[in-house]
């Protein structure tokens, strides 16, 4: 069987178009987004060989209030490094035994239930997940659902170290109190061994912008409250 792209794109839409747009895609990619204003959601599939595809889950996803609350705390020198979205892996939230990774879609009836089973994980994310993403303690209890050595594991957009400069405004304002302590001691650390380890990547706006947000973080309302 061959997928073509365009067929599928018009199939998926025809469910979903309501609230969905499609996306500029790439040679191998299919995607679909929405947004509103509160939210961007970007979810996106991969077609290779003709008839294998990749369900890429809901991996784009941008709080908006959070994003414009974070940006007025990174200083100009970083802007460059900041990205105002935030990116989740689905199945840290969603569970289901059908493997929507690299699957040969060899038949019309496979193809059918591929897309059924997309459009349920979809309506349990609009319905179970995003609302709570946008809740900034249910947002910083998963930013900190891993200490600071893994916290690779739970990318939120930007480079080194804006990256954990949002973590740590997520998990003040999200209450996340030892999280907080935790994440705030090892950035600290971390940029003070970028000076000395990697003289070409640091930037004296590192520790300058770490300084200012902290003291911001620390004495200034939750605009969350």
């Amino acid at each position: 069987m061959v997928i073509k792209k365009k067929d599928f794109q018009k199939r998926i839409l025809s469910l979903i178009g309501k609230t969905y747009k499609a996306s500029s895609n790439s040679t191998s990619y299919v995607g679909f987004h929405r947004e509103n204003e509160d939210l961007y959601i970007e979810t996106r599939f991969r077609i290779q060989y003709s008839n294998h595809i990749t369900f890429e889950g809901v991996p784009i996803f941008s709080f908006k209030k959070l994003e414009r609350e974070v940006s007025k705390l990174i200083v100009p020198e970083l802007k460059d490094k900041y990205s105002d979205y935030f990116y989740f892996t689905s199945n840290d939230f969603y569970d289901t035994e059908y493997d929507f990774f690299f699957r040969e879609i060899k038949t019309e009836l496979e193809l059918e239930e591929f897309i059924a089973e997309f459009i349920k994980c979809l309506e349990y994310h609009e319905k179970e997940v995003f609302p709570k993403l946008l809740d900034i303690r249910f947002l910083a209890e998963y930013v900190g659902s891993v200490p600071f050595d893994k916290q690779l594991e739970i990318p939120v957009g930007g480079k080194f170290p804006v990256n954990l400069f949002k973590k740590l405004a997520i998990l003040k304002w999200g209450n996340q109190t030892e999280r907080y302590e935790e994440y705030k001691e090892n950035t600290k650390i971390r940029i003070e061994k970028c000076a000395i380890e990697k003289p070409d990547r640091y930037n004296p706006a590192f520790k300058e912008g770490f300084e200012s947000l902290i003291s911001h973080l620390e004495n200034e309302p939750n605009p969350f409250l």
